[in-house]
């Protein structure tokens, strides 16, 4: 019989970590704007244990949650009981005590020490589609713990966090364009040998050429707007392209024949970087719309200079010497291959190129 007179209750499963009980329940998302109640980012840093919440995180959690609507994924929720709370087992063998019901006293402060985002955003989410409500997420708790003690925990949470490259987020996702693009790679001997499936940065002794996520990102730019209804359609397009650049450049050539590395391309050369194949993705997505004998066009690639001492390229994808990459990096860049293969720059692109030149030349 609890000692508590009035709280609330869940089914629990009891477990030890460091001599210290801890409680596993299964809460309704409905249920977690009322357990979790209190904004702990309204006090002062040193009264609290928790980072406060950052609003532009808010949307984007919850849109993942409302596009994938049938096979979302959330981990668990950790969270820190300030008061009483009692846990009663069913039984008395050994594994009966350590299933139950735990019950945490009304007067007693329930503190997210791990997944505040999370929380928030499916309080989002709930409000754009209440089916969700019913669905639950699993909360550890954590009982009788002082500000002090939740504030070493959440250190201790946070101690070694380590974040999933892009690479191998973009390998594992089902989105169209990760789709996409994995399949292209994975269907062609040449591009395994090309591309790294699993990291994003890659160091001076890799084999590869260039990493999946920048593969990724450069096909976006090639084909425009890729969607669960047009990705099938897309991929031999894609492949299409790709390949054609391949035959053109020679050295890409050399590290799919293991004749040289990628590590030894890239410190030599723009074109194993993901910048130019973004500027590539843009150039193809010009050359298709706008040039029926766009394969003939590419053959005009071997004729490019590539190397990281041509000055073509300073001031758009190296810059005091070393290399950059964001979008206007890539949009100079395809200008300037564009120049070189005999290609007519729109009106916006030789606005660009001018101001570009004027700021260079300041």
């Amino acid at each position: 019989m609890s000692q508590i007179a009035s709280g609330m209750s869940f089914p629990a499963i009891k477990g030890t970590q460091a001599n210290d009980e801890y409680f596993i329940v299964m809460c309704p998302l409905k249920r977690l704007k009322r357990i979790f109640n209190f904004d702990e980012g309204q006090l002062p840093v040193d009264k609290r244990a928790q980072r406060v919440i950052n609003e532009e995180r808010i949307p984007d959690i919850a849109s993942y949650i409302l596009d994938n609507r049938d096979d979302y994924v959330f981990s668990a929720l950790t969270a820190c009981i300030d008061g009483l709370s009692e846990f009663i087992s069913v039984g008395n063998s050994k594994h009966e005590q350590k299933i139950g019901t735990l019950i945490i006293d009304e007067d007693a402060e329930l503190y997210i020490t791990d997944g505040q985002h999370r929380n928030a955003a499916i309080q989002a989410a709930l409000r754009e589609d209440p089916t969700l409500g019913d669905e639950t997420i699993s909360v550890v708790f954590f009982a009788s713990k002082s500000l002090e003690e939740r504030q070493k925990i959440f250190k201790d949470l946070n101690l070694y966090p380590v974040k999933t490259d892009t690479s191998l987020s973009i390998t594992y996702d089902d989105k169209p364009d990760a789709k996409l693009s994995k399949t292209i790679i994975f269907e062609s001997d040449k591009l395994r040998k090309l591309v790294h499936m699993e990291k994003s940065n890659l160091g001076p002794r890799s084999k590869k050429l260039v990493s999946h996520s920048a593969v990724n990102t450069a096909t976006k730019s090639l084909l425009g707007n890729i969607t669960e209804a047009n990705y099938k359609e897309l991929i031999p397009v894609a492949s299409d392209y790709w390949h054609q650049v391949l035959k053109n450049m020679p050295a890409w050539i050399l590290v799919c024949n293991d004749e040289a590395s990628g590590g030894e391309i890239r410190e030599e050369s723009i074109h194993a970087h993901a910048v130019t194949f973004h500027a590539l993705g843009l150039l193809g997505n010009w050359l298709l719309k706008n040039d029926d004998n766009w394969k003939e066009t590419l053959t005009r690639l071997k004729d490019v200079d590539w190397s990281r001492t041509n000055n073509d390229w300073s001031g758009r994808c190296i810059v005091n010497g070393n290399m950059y990459n964001n979008t206007k990096a890539a949009k100079l860049t395809c200008s300037k291959i564009k120049q070189i293969i005999g290609i007519e720059l729109s009106e916006a692109e030789i606005a660009t190129e001018q101001a570009m030149n004027g700021e260079y030349n300041n």
